[in-house]
C-alpha cells in the first residue's frame, strides 16, 4: 500500500509541474499569437525585418502549440518565458499600434520601436504595461495628442517620443 501512495505523490507531483509548464506555454503561445496578429496588420511584413518570424501574415491567427516568441528577431523573454523586451528599433515597421494587445504583455518592460514608420495614436492600452519602464518611440509618424494616462506607467523611466506629429504635453503626473 506504501508503494501505491508513494507512485500517487510521484504522479501529482509530476502532474503539478506538467501544469505548470503547461501554464508558460500557454502564456508564450498566447503572446507568439498576439505578435503574429499584430505583424498581420503592418503594411510591409514581407519587406520588414520581422518576416522573419515564424507565420506569414495570412497565417497568423495562431501559431502552433508550445510556439515560443523568445527567440525571435527583437524578442527577449524572462526566466518564465515570458516576453520582457521588444526592441525592433530601424526594422522597417510600417503600421499602427491598434490591433496591439497590450494586455497580452504582463512582463514587458522595454520597448523601443524607434525609428519606423509607425502612424496614428498612442493608444491608451499601453497603459496596461504595469511593468514597463523604457518606452522609445523616437522618428516614428505617430500623431494626434500625448495620452494623459501615459502618466499611469508609474514604473516608467525613460520616454521618448521626438521627432513624431504628436501634440501636448508630457503629463505631470511624469514630472514627480
Amino acid at each position: 500500500m506504501g508503494g501505491g501512495l508513494n507512485t500517487t505523490k510521484t504522479w501529482t507531483i509530476s502532474g503539478l509541474a506538467l501544469e505548470r509548464r503547461g501554464s508558460v506555454a500557454s502564456d508564450s503561445t498566447q503572446e507568439a499569437n498576439t505578435l503574429l496578429k499584430w505583424a498581420a496588420t503592418l503594411h510591409n511584413f514581407k519587406d520588414s525585418n520581422i518576416s522573419t518570424w515564424p507565420l506569414q501574415p495570412e497565417n497568423a491567427t495562431n501559431s502552433s502549440p508550445g510556439t515560443s516568441p523568445c527567440n525571435w528577431l527583437g524578442i527577449s523573454c524572462n526566466i518564465q518565458g515570458r516576453v520582457e523586451r521588444l526592441n525592433l528599433t530601424n526594422a522597417g515597421l510600417n503600421g499602427t499600434f491598434h490591433k496591439f494587445s497590450f494586455s497580452s504583455f504582463p512582463d514587458l518592460a522595454y520597448i523601443d520601436l524607434s525609428v519606423n514608420l509607425l502612424f496614428g495614436t498612442i493608444p491608451l492600452g499601453i497603459t496596461q504595461l504595469s511593468k514597463l519602464i523604457y518606452l522609445d518611440l523616437l522618428y516614428n509618424l505617430l500623431s494626434g495628442s500625448i495620452p494623459p494616462e501615459i502618466g499611469l506607467l508609474t514604473n516608467l523611466d525613460i520616454l521618448h517620443l521626438a521627432a513624431n506629429h504628436l501634440n501636448g504635453s508630457i503629463p505631470p503626473d511624469m514630472a514627480s
